[in-house]
């Protein structure tokens, strides 16, 4: 389990990454997109501006042309300032942006090409027939251009809609990666979470016997101290150097395997904890003071080393202990002190025990 959160950590972390990085690139893309709308849109009411100002008054002045010759003069310079607003909209390099949008650059071409058309007419229009049909072509010219504007560049035109389609997709993927995001971030606490619980339980289990182990009883008793009355046990295996030496370090290990499961499962009482303290030592917390609990408890202990134990490799074996008792607060308010009255009682009973049996 620890290698997959390991792993699935790993690749989470990484993901969140990727996807911090993908934000903060569609974030840029976002505003780059606003930005560029915001640029095309001041770029065609500038140049559009100017072109339609000045074609307003050409097509305004150009039935009058042949008044005067400073009509005339006025109007063809009013012709070449319109010319030179197609060029500057068709090809100078601020104006690109408004060009690239689609289908600008050949309707202006193409406009411009017809405007072009009518300077041979401005040259000839030296009669009322030829300037009326010359300011009707200007007419026509002007009228398309001023409908390609409107269709173009209102507020809910399709290249307006365009740009609204391409700015929502953007802002929907972004959604959806800041979703993901979250997601993958509230997947890693989780997966910490679970890591740093399963570091905790390591931390508070004997990695042989599966039981809580030393560092888990001290913090227990430092949780007891200052609740109710309770009973520490210290258990000491008498014949557990005879396994080692007789059988091998691995039948060793099996022997206190099962000795934990039997104080961890077998004792009939709900109210203790087991706690391996190191080698062949043992320890039980009983959540109570009372005497006759505490003697009771003491049998069940030793019922627990009463039936042979059967290890791997077809070997029979069989062990007893030494039992010390220390209770709070009669004994000791102290924890040192009340793991030091029960080691005491414990070495107590085991050289007081005058059985020549190889278990003790």
């Amino acid at each position: 389990m620890h290698t997959f959160l390991s792993k699935s950590k790993t690749l989470l972390i990484l993901l969140s990454i990727i996807l911090i990085v993908a934000n903060f690139y569609f974030l840029s893309s976002t505003r780059q997109l606003t930005k560029s709308y915001t640029n095309q849109q001041n770029q065609a009411s500038w140049f559009l501006f100017q072109l339609t100002k000045e074609f307003a008054e050409l097509k305004a002045i150009t039935p009058y042309m042949n008044e005067s010759d400073a009509e005339f003069d006025k109007t063809w310079l009013k012709y070449e300032l319109t010319w030179s607003r197609f060029d500057i909209l068709l090809y100078n390099q601020e104006s690109h942006g408004f060009m690239s949008l689609e289908g600008a650059q050949s309707f202006f071409e193409g406009l411009f090409e017809r405007f072009q058309a009518l300077e041979v007419k401005f040259k000839r229009a030296d009669n009322p027939v030829l300037l009326s049909a010359l300011s009707a072509d200007l007419e026509v010219i002007f009228d398309d251009m001023i409908a390609f504007i409107n269709e173009n560049y209102r507020l809910k035109n399709p290249m307006h809609k365009q740009r609204i389609e391409s700015a929502q997709q953007v802002t929907y993927v972004q959604y959806l990666l800041m979703f993901l995001l979250f997601s993958c971030i509230a997947l890693v606490s989780y997966i910490f979470y679970q890591e740093s619980k399963h570091h905790k339980i390591l931390a508070y289990t004997d990695t042989l016997t599966g039981i809580s182990n030393r560092f888990s009883l001290f913090e227990a008793l430092k949780n007891f101290k200052s609740n109710k009355p309770f009973a520490l046990f210290l258990l000491d295996l008498n014949g557990f150097k005879s396994v080692n030496d007789s059988f091998g370090h691995q039948a060793g290990d099996e022997a206190l395997s099962q000795i934990a499961w039997r104080l961890n499962n077998m004792i009939p009482l709900k109210n203790y904890t087991a706690y391996r303290m190191g080698g062949d030592e043992f320890a039980l917390i009983l959540r109570s003071g009372d005497t006759n609990e505490i003697d009771t408890m003491k049998s069940h202990i030793e019922a627990c080393f009463e039936e042979t134990m059967h290890l791997k490799g077809g070997f029979n074996v069989r062990l007893g202990t030494s039992i010390g008792i220390s209770r709070y607060p009669e004994d000791s308010k102290e924890i040192n002190q009340l793991i030091s009255i029960a080691d005491h009682n414990m070495y107590q009973m085991k050289f007081s025990q005058k059985s020549n049996d190889p278990r003790r």
